[in-house]
């Protein structure tokens, strides 16, 4: 695509849907990152909680346990991946707003060199049709 010219019919429609296709795999990276911080959630409050139990069992007194359960090398290991999935959802939820304003700004210019394609051939444009849209799709 050149950029001294709008684009014509075909180079729009394929970059709209680059643009909607980036946007589709950024979502689907943030339901997978979702996951993962949902299992190394889960992973870190049932090390936590048998840490606790575990110190409990040993004669530490109730108002300690939780404290040194945390402070254990594995549980606060399991506390860091938690940490580490979090910023990387929220990445990827940036990513997605990027995404998105990356399509409609995409959509924005075909919609622009549609116009002026129109003007600048004084209302005479005719785009040739290469392929049926909502056909097999």
């Amino acid at each position: 695509m050149s950029n001294n010219r709008p684009w014509d019919f075909d180079e729009a429609r394929i970059a709209c849907r680059k643009a909607s296709q980036r946007q589709e795999q950024s979502e689907d990276a943030l339901r997978k990152a979702y996951v993962d911080r949902a299992l190394a959630q889960e992973r870190y409050r049932k090390a936590l909680a048998e840490k606790i139990l575990e110190l409990r069992g040993d004669g530490y007194p109730a108002t300690l346990c939780l404290d040194l359960a945390k402070g254990s090398q594995e549980v606060a290991d399991l506390r860091c991946q938690w940490d580490i999935a979090e910023g990387v959802c929220e990445a990827l939820l940036q990513a997605c707003w990027r995404h998105t304003a990356d399509r409609k700004d995409t959509q924005r210019f075909a919609g622009w060199s549609e116009r002026r394609e129109f003007a600048e051939a004084g209302g005479m444009v005719s785009q040739p049709v290469t392929e049926t849209i909502g056909v097999g799709k």
